[in-house]
């Protein structure tokens, strides 16, 4: 399914599946967000982008918003088609090492190992294939979770992992799961403030519902959200 020009939901809530992840196709290359669990999943939107015409043979870069096994499952994979992979500071090493930063605990599912080529930190640029995303640092969910913003199409798009989710269209908001050894409430809390009197137009999550527009008030209930429950 295509969100913007250019901008695909390659697997997920579209699909009736748990995880999101999505690609972006231009004159100068591929990026895909996030890898999904299986190869099977890789298998279903290469089907998928065969109706755009997009082909998935070679992938230029990932961006993995976090390191957990449903984001991070099909890394390696990916990685043989020709990939530079990204990720945030901590996380990076726990998708190399593959070790308990993946929570394979969670639903016993171990993640290949993948070596990270670029470790990004808060307020750098990546360019890639003719985007330029800036790396936007949110620890809580895990320690190195982080946002790709982009700004297109007159819109700053955020490419925000588990952060939060959008429940329906009305904005209604769901926060990450927190049942990982790395959940930490106080860092959660306060990279939700840092969000919300940020601008934004469009969330790209990890599960649930992409939010094309009006995006600042999914922000801003997640963050009201965390204060009810967590504080």
């Amino acid at each position: 399914m295509q969100i913007l020009p250019g901008i695909y939901i390659l697997h997920g809530s579209a699909y009736g599946a748990h995880v999101n992840f999505y690609l972006l196709h231009g004159k100068e290359g591929t990026v895909i967000i996030d890898t999904g669990i299986v190869p099977a999943d890789i298998e279903r939107a290469e089907r998928r982008m065969q109706l755009w015409g997009v082909p998935l043979e070679k992938i230029d870069y990932i961006m993995l918003t976090h390191s957990h096994y449903d984001h991070a499952g099909n890394a390696a994979l990916l990685k043989k088609r020709g990939a530079t992979v990204v990720a945030g500071p901590g996380d990076a090493e726990g998708i190399e090492q593959s070790d308990s930063r993946t929570i394979p605990y969670a639903e016993g599912l171990q993640v290949p190992p993948c070596k990270v080529d670029l470790v990004v930190t808060d307020g750098e640029i990546v360019d890639a294939c003719g985007y330029s995303f800036e790396v936007i640092h949110v620890p809580g969910h895990t320690d190195g979770s982080v946002i790709y913003q982009l700004r297109l199409f007159d819109k700053i798009i955020w490419f925000s992992g588990d952060l939060f989710f959008a429940v329906d269209r009305d904005f209604t908001a769901d926060l990450c799961w927190r049942g990982t050894e790395e959940f930490d409430r106080e860092k959660y809390i306060k990279s939700l403030k840092r969000l919300s009197a940020m601008p934004v137009d469009c969330v790209l999550a990890g599960h649930l519902l992409p939010c094309p527009d009006e995006a600042f008030r999914l922000v801003g209930h997640a963050y009201s959200k965390a204060l009810i429950e967590l504080r």
